[in-house]
C-alpha cells in the first residue's frame, strides 16, 4: 500500500491486486477501487482485527470479511495477530458484464459478511481470496485471467447469497420474486440517474410500478437501505465524482448533487464520508 496523504493512489499492473500481510495499522485513507479483508479462517490468535470503515468500526473474527467500496474513508485500526488478507480492484472490472452490473447497487450495502452467520457463503469466497493470493505467486503465464476467473466465481456466490438469502424476509412470499428483484434493480438504477432531481418515494414507487407503501418495505428488505438513505448515498457519491473530476465550486456541487442547501450538503457528506466536500478534493489532488 502506497500512501499519498489520506488519498491512497493505488498502482498495480495487474487485474487483481493481492496482499497476503495486511499491516498491523494503517491510517485513514481511501481509494478508487473495492477492497476486500478476510481474517484467515483457521487462524489461532487471540486478538480480534478491527476496521473502521466511514464511521464504524467492526471487529473482526476467524473467517469474517469486509468490504470498503470506492470513495470509503476505511482505517486497520489493529492487525496485531497479522491474520488478515486483502484484495484489490477496479470496479471497472464488472462494468462490461451484464450478470453483475445491475447488482453493484445491492453489492454496496454489505460491508461485513459474518462467517458465524453466513459459514458458506464465507468460507467459499474466502477459498476464492486464498486462491487468489497463491495464483498472484506462481509464475502462470496467464495469472491475470486465472485471478478474474476466481474473483468473478467469488461473486457470483456473493450474488447468489444476494438474490436468494437476503429477500427471504418478504412477508408476502417469503422471498421476493426474480421479478421483483429486478424492480428494486431498476429502482436503484433510476435512483442513481436521477439523484439530483426532487425524487419522492412515491415518484420512484410509481416508476417501477408498485404502491408507495410496498415498494418501501421491499426496497429495504433488498437493498439494505431505507429509500431515504439510499437516495442520500447516491448524492453523496454523486458528489464524489464532481469533486474528483471538475473544477466546478463546492456550492455549485452541492445543488448538482440533489442538495438544498450547502450547511446540508456539507453536514451529510461529512456524516458519510468522515471528512468534508473540501477535504476530500484536496485528498483527491493529493
Amino acid at each position: 500500500m502506497n500512501n499519498a496523504g489520506s488519498f491512497e493512489n493505488l498502482k498495480f499492473n495487474r487485474s487483481v491486486n493481492t496482499i497476503s500481510t495486511v499491516p498491523t495499522h494503517f491510517p485513514l485513507h481511501w481509494h478508487k477501487y473495492i477492497e476486500i479483508t478476510a481474517v484467515v479462517a483457521d487462524s489461532s490468535a487471540q486478538d480480534s482485527p478491527r476496521i473502521r470503515i466511514n464511521q464504524e468500526v467492526y471487529t473482526l473474527e476467524n473467517g469474517d470479511l469486509a468490504f470498503v467500496w470506492p470513495g470509503e474513508v476505511h482505517e486497520i485500526v489493529n492487525n496485531s495477530s497479522k491474520n488478515m488478507i486483502a484484495i484489490q480492484f477496479s470496479p471497472a472490472i464488472f462494468n462490461e458484464l451484464q450478470d453483475f452490473a445491475p447488482y453493484l447497487n445491492l453489492f454496496r450495502s454489505f460491508h461485513v459478511i459474518r462467517h458465524d452467520e453466513h459459514p458458506a457463503l464465507a468460507e467459499s469466497m474466502q477459498v476464492c481470496m486464498q486462491q487468489m493470493l497463491k495464483i498472484q505467486q506462481s509464475q502462470d503465464t496467464f495469472k491475470d485471467t486465472e485471478c478474474l476467473i476466481s474473483l468473478y466465481e467469488m461473486f457470483m456466490e456473493f450474488g447468489e447469497h444476494v438474490k436468494n438469502n437476503l429477500t427471504t424476509q418478504s412477508s408476502e412470499s417469503k422471498s421476493a420474486s426474480n421479478k421483483t428483484l429486478a424492480k428494486m434493480r431498476q429502482a436503484c438504477s433510476y435512483i442513481a440517474a436521477n439523484c439530483e432531481y426532487e425524487l419522492t418515494l412515491e415518484s420512484v414507487a410509481e416508476n417501477i410500478g408498485f404502491s408507495p407503501c410496498y415498494f418501501s418495505r421491499v426496497f429495504k428488505q433488498t437493498v439494505g437501505y431505507h429509500f431515504v438513505e439510499y437516495l442520500t448515498l447516491q448524492r453523496v457519491r454523486q458528489a464524489q465524482t464532481l469533486l474528483a473530476e471538475t473544477n466546478a465550486s463546492i456550492t455549485d456541487i452541492s445543488y448538482q448533487s440533489g442538495f438544498k442547501s450547502i450547511s446540508t450538503f456539507n453536514r451529510v457528506f461529512r456524516q458519510y464520508r468522515g471528512c468534508s466536500p473540501s477535504e476530500y478534493r484536496k485528498y483527491y489532488q493529493g
